[in-house]
């Protein structure tokens, strides 16, 4: 650390860095912080960030309060993750040098003890904002209190760096949910974000409802429009400072790093790819023409790890803006279910419910029927027979909860965007002149969809339900299969008998 303070200029950008052949070399003697990292992306961060580089002299992370745990032991529980493993084998002093503090970007102050704040102020050189909460129907003023002032905090922070190399955003791909061709720039609102946050503090639970009614004609979710303010709080507080935003789009699981299929939490993809797997989805309302935008995590995590190296030797006056997107090389909706659906015969959850199947259905009025009529029935008989043996009746509930989660993502599943990318083509070309390049991956172009969708259902069978496959579980689809079939047939009948 201190040779990195002694060779930093008057402007506070190391001269030295121009002269990095690698990342590794950029990292070398930094300190980090790093906000999120109990989540997905935040978590694969610090893995690759312990793994790759060694010489970093500190990685702080911001970690809160929870379930009467201490930090202690929310640090624990996080290394005790298995994609360390590898890490405690191989790089055992990598952790030595990870630092956990008590803080919370929701908190004034973000949470720190003034002592925390002042060696953050001292050790740190780089920031990655990760930290969100990505509920899409969080209460307005919960999101713009985590997401959008969360970052406000995180910002004033990076201003008390004694010296500060570079600040990168986690934002998303759908900031701007509400345009179709998306540049990499920031988009202003009629509603500042210094408006909106002095409402949530300042109105009453009415009136805030209020506000989010008005809010949510134009954006899908309160998470979309709270990470919309967060870009401007940005732009308008760092203009010519080494700040970058990523906006990633959907993120899934991992393709290689730190090991093939890793997945944490049921995001919309993961979610839909487990209401099919279980039979609880017989209709997804969508074109079957229309772009997926689905990225692997570990490319997400080698981009924030480039984007923090691009945007401190290749500034503009502008906050930098980075469209983390795979629209140049598209997977589309109706082969993506039907990949699912396949992949769910072939490779059956232990805890089917039903045979997997499902439609894409551009109609609205046609998937309300299918999305609903298929299933009452079945889920109302075997509920039935469920209560009949004193058991809890699930099915009905099941139901009810997989087509929330299906209505929370068409706005996603309807329409599709264009992502510029100028910037990420930059970063990639940059990239590739380093000497280390081949330590990260920031081109899809080769990419295998329909492999990466068989990856993808192994890991949430590891990692969600965390199951292994039974022999059982085969013989249960078949079984199921013959129900669908008479269930079917009896439908066909019924509705004939009816008509007639």
């Amino acid at each position: 650390m201190d040779t990195i303070n002694k060779k930093m200029t008057e402007n506070g950008i190391n001269k030295e860095l121009n002269k990095t052949n690698t990342l590794e070399e950029f990292y070398a003697g930094c300190g980090i912080f790093v906000t999120g990292t109990t989540g997905f992306v935040g978590k694969g961060l610090l893995e690759k960030l312990m793994r790759v580089c060694p010489r970093v002299t500190a990685i702080f992370i911001l970690l809160r309060p929870k379930n009467n745990e201490t930090i202690e032991e929310r640090f624990k529980k996080l290394i005790d993750d298995p994609i360390y493993d590898d890490i405690k084998a191989k790089h055992p002093l990598a952790l030595s040098r990870v630092y956990p503090m008590k803080g919370d970007v929701s908190l004034p102050d973000l949470g720190l003890s003034r002592k925390d704040r002042n060696l953050l102020s001292e050790k740190v050189n780089i920031v990655f904002h990760v930290a969100a909460t990505v509920k899409f129907n969080e209460p307005l003023h919960v999101a713009v209190n985590v997401n959008t002032n969360g970052t406000d905090r995180v910002i004033d922070l990076w201003n008390e760096l004694r010296h500060p190399i570079s600040f990168v955003y986690v934002s998303t791909a759908y900031s701007n949910a509400n345009l179709h061709e998306i540049e990499e720039k920031i988009y202003t609102t009629s509603l500042k974000p210094s408006e909106v946050i002095d409402m949530c503090d300042k109105f009453d639970k009415t009136s805030i409802n209020k506000i989010e009614k008005k809010t949510l004609k134009t954006y899908p979710n309160t998470y979309t429009f709270s990470k919309n303010m967060s870009e401007q709080i940005i732009a308008s507080k760092c203009r010519d400072l080494p700040f970058a935003i990523v906006r990633p789009s959907m993120i899934g699981a991992s393709l290689e790093e730190p090991c093939p299929d890793w997945i944490q939490n049921i995001s919309a993809v993961t979610g839909t790819f487990l209401l099919i797997g279980r039979g609880c989805a017989t209709a997804v309302w969508c074109r079957r023409d229309t772009r997926l935008d689905i990225l692997p995590v570990d490319f997400v995590v080698d981009t924030i790890i480039c984007i923090a190296w691009h945007v401190t030797l290749h500034r503009d006056h502008e906050v930098k803006v980075y469209n983390c997107a795979s629209n140049a090389y598209p997977f589309k909706f109706g082969p993506l279910i039907d990949a699912m659906v396949k992949c769910n015969i072939d490779t059956p959850l232990n805890d089917t419910l039903w045979y997997p199947g499902c439609l894409v259905v551009a109609n609205k009025y046609i998937y309300n029927v299918l999305s609903v009529i298929p299933r009452v029935f079945p889920a109302f008989v075997i509920d039935i027979f469920l209560k009949l043996r004193r058991g809890k009746p699930i099915m009905m509930k099941l139901l009810k909860n997989g087509n929330k989660l299906l209505a929370s993502i068409t706005h996603f599943t309807t329409n599709e965007w264009t992502f510029q990318r100028d910037n990420c083509s930059d970063l990639a070309r940059k990239v590739k002149m380093l000497n280390d390049s081949d330590m990260v991956k920031l081109d899809l172009r080769d990419m295998n969809w329909e492999k990466y969708i068989a990856i993808y259902l192994m890991g949430i069978k590891k990692f969600i339900p965390k199951e292994e496959f039974k022999s059982t579980a085969r013989q249960r689809l078949s079984r199921l299969y013959w129900i669908h079939q008479i269930t079917k047939i009896s439908g066909i009948i019924i509705l004939l008998w009816i008509m007639l």
